[in-house]
Protein backbone atom coordinates (compact mmCIF):
# COMPACT_ATOMS: atom_id res chain seq x y z
CA UNK A 1 0.00 0.00 0.00
CA UNK A 2 2.88 2.37 0.74
CA UNK A 3 4.35 1.54 -2.67
CA UNK A 4 1.01 2.38 -4.35
CA UNK A 5 0.97 5.68 -2.43
CA UNK A 6 4.40 6.42 -3.90
CA UNK A 7 3.00 5.92 -7.41
CA UNK A 8 0.32 8.56 -6.72
CA UNK A 9 2.60 11.15 -5.10
CA UNK A 10 2.52 13.63 -7.98
CA UNK A 11 0.46 16.27 -6.20
CA UNK A 12 3.37 18.42 -5.04
CA UNK A 13 5.22 18.73 -8.40
CA UNK A 14 1.92 19.46 -10.15
CA UNK A 15 1.03 22.07 -7.52
CA UNK A 16 4.44 23.68 -8.04
CA UNK A 17 4.04 23.57 -11.83
CA UNK A 18 0.53 25.04 -11.60
CA UNK A 19 1.65 27.95 -9.44
CA UNK A 20 4.71 28.50 -11.64
CA UNK A 21 2.55 28.70 -14.76
CA UNK A 22 -0.09 31.02 -13.28
CA UNK A 23 2.07 33.78 -11.78
CA UNK A 24 4.24 36.33 -13.60
CA UNK A 25 7.72 34.86 -14.08
CA UNK A 26 9.37 37.82 -12.37
CA UNK A 27 7.46 36.90 -9.17
CA UNK A 28 7.86 33.12 -9.43
CA UNK A 29 10.55 33.05 -6.71
CA UNK A 30 8.22 34.62 -4.17
CA UNK A 31 5.26 32.43 -5.24
CA UNK A 32 7.12 29.12 -5.11
CA UNK A 33 8.80 30.02 -1.82
CA UNK A 34 5.43 30.90 -0.29
CA UNK A 35 3.99 27.60 -1.51
CA UNK A 36 6.96 25.74 -0.03
CA UNK A 37 6.07 27.09 3.42
CA UNK A 38 2.93 24.96 3.27
CA UNK A 39 5.01 21.90 2.41
CA UNK A 40 7.43 22.69 5.26
CA UNK A 41 4.48 23.16 7.64
CA UNK A 42 3.22 19.73 6.67
CA UNK A 43 6.61 18.16 7.30
CA UNK A 44 6.67 19.73 10.78
CA UNK A 45 3.00 19.30 11.67
CA UNK A 46 2.42 15.85 10.19
CA UNK A 47 4.56 13.82 12.61
CA UNK A 48 3.41 15.95 15.56
CA UNK A 49 -0.26 15.50 14.66
CA UNK A 50 0.24 11.80 13.92
CA UNK A 51 1.95 11.17 17.25
CA UNK A 52 -0.72 13.10 19.16
CA UNK A 53 -3.57 11.24 17.46
CA UNK A 54 -1.88 7.85 17.90
CA UNK A 55 -1.66 8.45 21.65
CA UNK A 56 -5.29 9.61 21.96
CA UNK A 57 -7.33 7.73 19.34
CA UNK A 58 -5.13 4.76 18.35
CA UNK A 59 -2.82 3.91 15.46
CA UNK A 60 -5.45 2.70 12.98
CA UNK A 61 -7.57 5.82 13.44
CA UNK A 62 -4.62 7.93 12.26
CA UNK A 63 -4.92 6.38 8.79
CA UNK A 64 -8.64 7.12 8.65
CA UNK A 65 -8.16 10.74 9.76
CA UNK A 66 -5.35 11.15 7.21
CA UNK A 67 -7.64 9.79 4.49
CA UNK A 68 -10.33 12.31 5.47
CA UNK A 69 -7.79 15.14 5.22
CA UNK A 70 -6.76 13.91 1.77
CA UNK A 71 -10.42 13.87 0.68
CA UNK A 72 -10.73 17.49 1.85
CA UNK A 73 -7.61 18.35 -0.17
CA UNK A 74 -9.11 16.62 -3.21
CA UNK A 75 -12.40 18.53 -2.92
CA UNK A 76 -10.62 21.88 -2.47
CA UNK A 77 -8.48 21.18 -5.52
CA UNK A 78 -11.47 20.03 -7.60
CA UNK A 79 -13.86 22.88 -6.82
CA UNK A 80 -11.76 25.89 -5.75
CA UNK A 81 -8.57 25.75 -7.82
CA UNK A 82 -8.99 26.86 -11.43
CA UNK A 83 -6.32 26.60 -14.08
CA UNK A 84 -6.30 29.28 -16.75
CA UNK A 85 -4.15 30.64 -19.52
CA UNK A 86 -2.67 27.30 -20.63
CA UNK A 87 -3.62 25.67 -23.94
CA UNK A 88 -4.67 22.03 -23.75
CA UNK A 89 -2.06 19.86 -25.46
CA UNK A 90 -3.38 16.91 -27.45
CA UNK A 91 -1.81 13.47 -27.19
CA UNK A 92 -0.19 13.83 -30.61
CA UNK A 93 1.42 17.13 -29.57
CA UNK A 94 2.98 15.81 -26.36
CA UNK A 95 6.76 15.73 -26.41
CA UNK A 96 8.88 12.70 -25.67
CA UNK A 97 11.46 12.88 -22.89
CA UNK A 98 14.21 13.46 -25.46
CA UNK A 99 12.18 16.21 -27.14
CA UNK A 100 11.52 17.88 -23.78
CA UNK A 101 15.25 18.35 -23.21
CA UNK A 102 15.78 19.34 -26.85
CA UNK A 103 13.28 22.16 -26.32
CA UNK A 104 15.23 23.59 -23.38
CA UNK A 105 17.64 26.48 -23.97
CA UNK A 106 20.11 25.11 -21.39
CA UNK A 107 19.58 21.34 -20.89
CA UNK A 108 22.93 20.95 -19.09
CA UNK A 109 21.91 23.50 -16.47
CA UNK A 110 18.56 21.74 -16.04
CA UNK A 111 20.28 18.42 -15.27
CA UNK A 112 22.62 20.24 -12.88
CA UNK A 113 19.58 21.65 -11.06
CA UNK A 114 18.06 18.14 -10.83
CA UNK A 115 21.29 16.93 -9.20
CA UNK A 116 21.21 19.92 -6.84
CA UNK A 117 17.69 18.96 -5.76
CA UNK A 118 18.92 15.43 -5.04
CA UNK A 119 21.85 16.76 -2.99
CA UNK A 120 19.61 19.13 -1.00
CA UNK A 121 17.36 16.23 -0.01
CA UNK A 122 20.40 14.04 0.62
CA UNK A 123 21.91 16.51 3.07
CA UNK A 124 18.55 16.86 4.83
CA UNK A 125 18.18 13.08 5.21
CA UNK A 126 21.74 11.97 5.93
CA UNK A 127 21.62 13.08 9.57
CA UNK A 128 18.27 11.43 10.33
CA UNK A 129 19.48 7.88 11.11
CA UNK A 130 22.21 9.02 13.53
CA UNK A 131 20.64 12.08 15.18
CA UNK A 132 19.27 10.40 18.31
CA UNK A 133 22.39 8.26 18.73
CA UNK A 134 24.69 11.27 18.29
CA UNK A 135 22.76 13.22 20.92
CA UNK A 136 22.93 10.20 23.23
CA UNK A 137 26.71 10.08 22.78
CA UNK A 138 26.97 13.73 23.88
CA UNK A 139 24.49 13.38 26.77
CA UNK A 140 24.80 9.76 27.97
CA UNK A 141 23.04 10.53 31.27
CA UNK A 142 20.02 12.23 29.69
CA UNK A 143 16.61 10.62 30.15
CA UNK A 144 14.77 12.58 27.44
CA UNK A 145 16.77 11.71 24.32
CA UNK A 146 13.60 11.21 22.24
CA UNK A 147 12.34 14.70 23.11
CA UNK A 148 15.74 16.32 22.44
CA UNK A 149 16.21 14.58 19.10
CA UNK A 150 12.65 15.43 18.07
CA UNK A 151 13.16 19.09 18.90
CA UNK A 152 16.53 19.27 17.14
CA UNK A 153 15.06 17.49 14.10
CA UNK A 154 12.17 19.98 13.92
CA UNK A 155 13.94 23.31 14.49
CA UNK A 156 15.17 23.73 10.88
CA UNK A 157 11.56 23.71 9.76
CA UNK A 158 10.75 26.66 12.01
CA UNK A 159 13.51 28.86 10.59
CA UNK A 160 12.72 27.65 7.05
CA UNK A 161 9.16 28.93 7.47
CA UNK A 162 10.60 32.35 8.34
CA UNK A 163 13.15 32.52 5.54
CA UNK A 164 11.36 30.93 2.56
CA UNK A 165 9.09 33.79 1.40
CA UNK A 166 11.62 36.49 2.32
CA UNK A 167 14.55 34.93 0.48
CA UNK A 168 12.26 34.06 -2.43
CA UNK A 169 11.30 37.71 -2.78
CA UNK A 170 14.96 38.74 -2.44
CA UNK A 171 15.87 36.27 -5.20
CA UNK A 172 13.34 37.91 -7.52
CA UNK A 173 15.16 41.18 -6.91
CA UNK A 174 18.87 40.27 -6.96
CA UNK A 175 18.87 36.93 -8.81
CA UNK A 176 17.73 33.46 -7.77
CA UNK A 177 21.03 31.81 -8.74
CA UNK A 178 22.88 34.06 -6.29
CA UNK A 179 20.51 33.10 -3.46
CA UNK A 180 20.92 29.40 -4.29
CA UNK A 181 24.74 29.54 -4.33
CA UNK A 182 24.89 31.61 -1.13
CA UNK A 183 22.60 29.24 0.79
CA UNK A 184 24.50 26.16 -0.42
CA UNK A 185 27.79 27.67 0.75
CA UNK A 186 26.16 28.60 4.08
CA UNK A 187 24.99 24.97 4.44
CA UNK A 188 28.54 23.65 3.84
CA UNK A 189 29.92 25.87 6.61
CA UNK A 190 27.20 24.78 9.03
CA UNK A 191 27.61 21.05 8.34
CA UNK A 192 31.36 21.30 8.93
CA UNK A 193 30.65 23.20 12.18
CA UNK A 194 28.19 20.48 13.29
CA UNK A 195 30.96 17.89 13.18
CA UNK A 196 32.70 19.75 16.05
CA UNK A 197 29.74 20.34 18.42
CA UNK A 198 30.02 19.13 22.00
CA UNK A 199 26.43 19.59 23.23
CA UNK A 200 22.86 19.17 21.93
CA UNK A 201 22.32 22.93 22.39
CA UNK A 202 25.14 23.74 19.96
CA UNK A 203 23.74 21.23 17.47
CA UNK A 204 20.24 22.70 17.84
CA UNK A 205 21.47 26.26 17.21
CA UNK A 206 23.39 25.20 14.08
CA UNK A 207 20.42 23.24 12.76
CA UNK A 208 18.17 26.24 13.39
CA UNK A 209 20.55 28.35 11.29
CA UNK A 210 20.57 25.60 8.64
CA UNK A 211 16.80 25.99 8.34
CA UNK A 212 17.24 29.51 6.97
CA UNK A 213 19.19 28.01 4.07
CA UNK A 214 16.77 25.09 3.69
CA UNK A 215 13.88 27.48 3.27
CA UNK A 216 15.50 29.01 0.19
CA UNK A 217 17.34 26.19 -1.57
CA UNK A 218 14.55 24.06 -3.06
CA UNK A 219 12.34 27.05 -4.01
CA UNK A 220 15.38 28.63 -5.67
CA UNK A 221 15.98 25.49 -7.72
CA UNK A 222 12.30 25.37 -8.70
CA UNK A 223 12.34 29.04 -9.67
CA UNK A 224 15.33 28.44 -11.96
CA UNK A 225 13.55 25.44 -13.48
CA UNK A 226 10.63 27.73 -14.33
CA UNK A 227 12.93 30.42 -15.70
CA UNK A 228 14.69 28.09 -18.14
CA UNK A 229 11.73 26.00 -19.37
CA UNK A 230 8.60 26.78 -21.37
CA UNK A 231 5.01 26.46 -20.13
CA UNK A 232 4.56 23.44 -22.43
CA UNK A 233 7.11 21.33 -20.51
CA UNK A 234 6.98 22.86 -17.00
CA UNK A 235 4.93 19.99 -15.58
CA UNK A 236 7.27 17.36 -17.00
CA UNK A 237 10.34 19.22 -15.72
CA UNK A 238 8.87 19.45 -12.20
CA UNK A 239 8.02 15.73 -12.35
CA UNK A 240 11.63 14.86 -13.24
CA UNK A 241 12.83 17.14 -10.44
CA UNK A 242 10.54 15.38 -7.97
CA UNK A 243 12.07 12.03 -8.99
CA UNK A 244 15.53 13.35 -8.14
CA UNK A 245 14.12 14.64 -4.85
CA UNK A 246 12.93 11.16 -3.93
CA UNK A 247 16.29 9.73 -5.00
CA UNK A 248 17.92 12.10 -2.52
CA UNK A 249 15.44 10.97 0.15
CA UNK A 250 16.64 7.39 -0.38
CA UNK A 251 20.37 8.13 -0.74
CA UNK A 252 20.63 10.46 2.28
CA UNK A 253 19.79 7.97 5.05
CA UNK A 254 21.81 5.24 3.32
CA UNK A 255 24.91 7.44 3.17
CA UNK A 256 24.40 8.68 6.74
CA UNK A 257 24.07 5.17 8.13
CA UNK A 258 27.02 3.84 6.10
CA UNK A 259 29.41 6.67 7.03
CA UNK A 260 28.50 6.49 10.73
CA UNK A 261 29.08 2.73 10.75
CA UNK A 262 32.49 3.05 9.10
CA UNK A 263 33.86 6.30 10.56
CA UNK A 264 31.62 7.53 13.39
CA UNK A 265 28.79 10.00 13.85
CA UNK A 266 30.78 13.21 13.38
CA UNK A 267 32.00 12.14 9.96
CA UNK A 268 28.40 12.07 8.70
CA UNK A 269 28.27 15.88 8.96
CA UNK A 270 31.69 16.25 7.31
CA UNK A 271 30.79 13.83 4.50
CA UNK A 272 27.52 15.69 3.91
CA UNK A 273 29.41 18.99 3.72
CA UNK A 274 31.81 17.50 1.16
CA UNK A 275 28.91 16.25 -1.01
CA UNK A 276 27.29 19.70 -0.95
CA UNK A 277 30.65 21.32 -1.74
CA UNK A 278 31.10 19.08 -4.80
CA UNK A 279 27.59 20.01 -5.89
CA UNK A 280 28.41 23.72 -5.54
CA UNK A 281 31.35 23.26 -7.90
CA UNK A 282 29.31 21.42 -10.55
CA UNK A 283 26.48 23.95 -10.27
CA UNK A 284 28.90 26.87 -10.58
CA UNK A 285 30.32 25.29 -13.76
CA UNK A 286 26.82 24.81 -15.19
CA UNK A 287 25.82 28.41 -14.41
CA UNK A 288 29.06 29.68 -15.97
CA UNK A 289 28.41 27.69 -19.15
CA UNK A 290 24.87 29.06 -19.31
CA UNK A 291 26.22 32.58 -18.99
CA UNK A 292 28.77 31.95 -21.76
CA UNK A 293 26.09 30.47 -24.04
CA UNK A 294 23.82 33.46 -23.38
CA UNK A 295 26.64 35.87 -24.18
CA UNK A 296 27.44 33.96 -27.38
CA UNK A 297 23.80 34.11 -28.48
CA UNK A 298 23.55 37.83 -27.80
CA UNK A 299 26.78 38.47 -29.74
CA UNK A 300 25.38 36.90 -32.92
Amino acid sequence: LRAVMGLTSGYIPNAMALVASQVPRERSGWALSTLSTAQISGVIGGPLLGGFLADHVGLRAVFIITAVLLVVSFLVTLFLIKEGGRPIISKSERLSGKAVFASLPYPGLMISLFVTTMVIQLCNGSVGPILALFIKSMEPESTNIAFLSGMIAAVPGVSALISAPRLGKLGDRIGTARILMATLIFAVVLFFAMSFVTSPLQLGVLRFLLGFADGAMLPAVQTLLVKYSSDQVTGRIFGYNQSFMYLGNVAGPLIGASVSAMAGFRWVFAATAIVVLINIIQLAIALRRRRQMAEAKSAR
